[in-house]
């Protein structure tokens, strides 16, 4: 599997505090089955600052860890979005997915689906595709025509495995079960910020999708897309 929405690098975000719980949070990786991640750090304006020489030198100290491990290691952002978001993408003030067309987008709870259509339509004609981070926690998207015309638009759909296992709440599983359901998931991330809480449970998610769903859709969104999206296919 490849995990495309993850807070493992270090000293940057809300994530892991430390080289060494990144390391540990690898391994946890490893054991989970995922190959390829591609690390996303927030962005978000008045909370998280997104130091880029930061993120970039611990990302270089990470790597040869990751690949002594067999796991491909990537840079990208969890932006969450802001008017100015292309022209951040454009001017390199951060790294899309990989480094790629596809670029990982967060919304506020209470964001107007009117700012996530405008966005996700100015992401789109700006060349990039954006994959929708966690859906499941937008009020506004709980309607899903609304999943359908985004994804209609050129979007992907991101779900959190924990929101698909139940860890985050009943409340959430019944949502993605929903989208499972109706094949409007288009890539399941781990969104995994450390070795306690909110741990990587990609193997679990992945033998839960097979299950209810089927083996064919488990590895299309757990390791086709991701996979296409980490070698910008």
């Amino acid at each position: 599997m490849i995990d495309i929405h993850c807070h493992l690098l270090y000293g940057v975000d809300d994530g892991s505090k430390s080289l060494e719980e990144s390391v540990e949070m690898l391994k946890i990786a490893k054991k989970q089955g995922v190959t390829g991640i591609i690390l996303t750090p927030h962005l978000r304006h008045g909370m998280f600052s997104h130091p880029l020489d930061k993120i970039e030198r611990h990302y270089k100290k990470l790597k040869p860890y990751a690949d002594r491990l067999g796991i491909e290691l990537k840079l990208g952002t969890e932006y969450h979005v802001a008017t100015d978001m292309i022209d951040a993408f454009k001017d390199g003030r951060c790294h899309t997915l990989a480094d790629t067309q596809y670029i990982l987008t967060e919304y506020s709870h209470s964001s107007e689906y009117s700012f996530v259509y405008k966005m996700t339509r100015e992401a789109v004609f700006a060349g990039y595709v954006p994959v929708i981070a966690h859906v499941e926690r937008y009020e506004c998207l709980r309607d899903i025509d609304r999943i359908d015309e985004l994804r209609e638009m050129g979007a992907l759909i991101q779900v959190n495995a924990d929101s698909i296992l139940g860890i985050d709440g009943r409340h959430f599983k019944k949502y993605t079960k929903k989208l499972l359901k109706e094949e409007l998931v288009d890539v399941v991330g781990s969104d995994s910020h450390g070795t306690k809480e909110r741990v990587c449970n990609m193997k679990k998610c992945y033998e839960y999708v097979a299950k209810k769903f089927g083996e064919d859709y488990a590895e299309k969104i757990m390791q086709t897309t991701p996979e296409n999206i980490i070698n910008g296919r």
